[in-house]
């Protein structure tokens, strides 16, 4: 396989499309055509990791957090990140990122925090909208199946853990052709009246284009009549932070014990009493005190997240237990599910694909 192939995995499980606006994620560094047998998988891009897969011959280095984060100005020895991409590119050594489109994944980042925290059927805390549009589309009886196949080959109809969902309902269609019209049932110049089934599906915003062409080469009208409707629902399959409930209930302080054994942190901080009752448990990988609202009002105990300002505990103070896990100690755990998920699919490809992880920690960050 290429660094290409790479890519379209990343794609289909965690689409550039959910990034944040100002994220940049995908091939940092590498051409497309190189071809890729071995990976490392860290958090981050340092000396010491590219020190690793020159060691272990490797072709491409896949981290959550970007090297590239801002367009540099230069590339040069003289800065950080300037030297570790010359000698990524000296090494011929390719740099793959994905960052919040990870965090925004079913699989991502959230979602394996509140799984290792022992949330069975996590769902998303804060689902992202203004992201979907349902495509509705008229087609005779006996093509709605073929129509509706082609459009969920493209991307329509998945909600949650459900693909191919569509409604349907019979109605009847009219139409007259021009003299120069061909039409598929009836004839020119003369009213046709024709059972139609009305097929709803929804569709991510970016996979519409698609979606569309898909579904008129498959139906057999010469002009298809189709609606296009802007969404306001939040989408099951993309978010932020995650959400559920523990198998049983336990006090806040055997969680903290949990959270710091699972997590493996030196040290957490929080705000709540040991020996209050949690059980419904909101969580967030890396910087998440944006969400802690969002957290209260969907009735959460406790939530888990990092980089908690002083004035988040207060505000957290008596409406939920607060718990600072630290960045990298909420998110390193992500990179056991990219592996695994590299691994499935290139054995599913018939390839041969060597994934490590590196057992190098790259937290900045130490407790004294």
């Amino acid at each position: 396989m290429n660094l290409a192939d790479v890519e379209i995995f990343f794609e289909e499980w965690t689409p550039r499309w959910t990034a944040w606006e100002r994220d940049n994620v995908g091939i940092q560094i590498g051409r497309r055509s190189r071809k890729v047998a071995n990976l490392l998988i860290a958090l981050d891009a340092t000396p010491e990791i590219i020190e690793e897969a020159v060691t272990r011959k490797t072709d491409l280095i896949v981290t959550h957090h970007p090297l590239l984060f801002r367009p540099p100005s230069s590339i040069s020895d003289s800065d950080y990140v300037g030297a570790m991409v010359l000698s990524l590119a000296e090494k011929r050594i390719a740099l793959f990122s994905a960052h919040t489109n990870l965090d925004s994944a079913t699989g991502g980042v959230s979602y394996t925090l509140a799984q290792a925290l022992g949330i069975a059927k996590p769902a998303f805390l804060v689902p992202l909208k203004d992201t979907l549009v349902k495509i509705v589309v008229f087609v005779p009886e006996q093509h709605v199946d073929a129509v509706a196949a082609a459009m969920a080959s493209s991307g329509a109809g998945i909600i949650g853990e459900y693909q191919s969902c569509s409604f349907r309902m019979t109605g009847k269609g009219t139409f007259r052709g021009s003299a120069h019209s061909t039409p598929a049932l009836g004839k020119p110049l003369r009213l046709e009246e024709v059972p139609e089934i009305r097929l709803e599906m929804m569709v991510p915003r970016p996979r519409v284009t698609a979606v569309v062409a898909a579904m008129k080469s498959a139906h057999p009208y010469e002009e298809v009549a189709y609606d296009l409707y802007t969404l306001e629902n939040g989408n099951p399959n993309v978010g932020m932070g995650a959400i559920g409930e523990l198998s049983k209930p336990m006090t806040l302080g055997a969680f903290l014990s949990r959270v710091k054994r699972t997590l493996r942190a030196n040290s957490i901080r929080f705000s709540g009493s040991m020996s209050q009752t949690v059980k419904r448990v909101a969580v967030c990988g890396g910087s998440g005190s944006e969400l802690l609202e969002n957290a209260i009002r969907d009735k959460a105990d406790v939530f888990v997240t990092a980089d908690v300002r002083y004035h988040g505990f207060h505000s957290a103070s008596g409406r939920i237990a607060l718990v600072d896990a630290g960045h990298y100690e909420t998110e390193h755990i992500v990179l056991n599910s990219i592996a695994e998920r590299l691994r499935s699919w290139a054995k599913a490809r018939n390839e041969k694909l060597v994934v490590t992880i590196s057992k190098q920690s790259t937290n900045p960050i130490h407790s004294f």
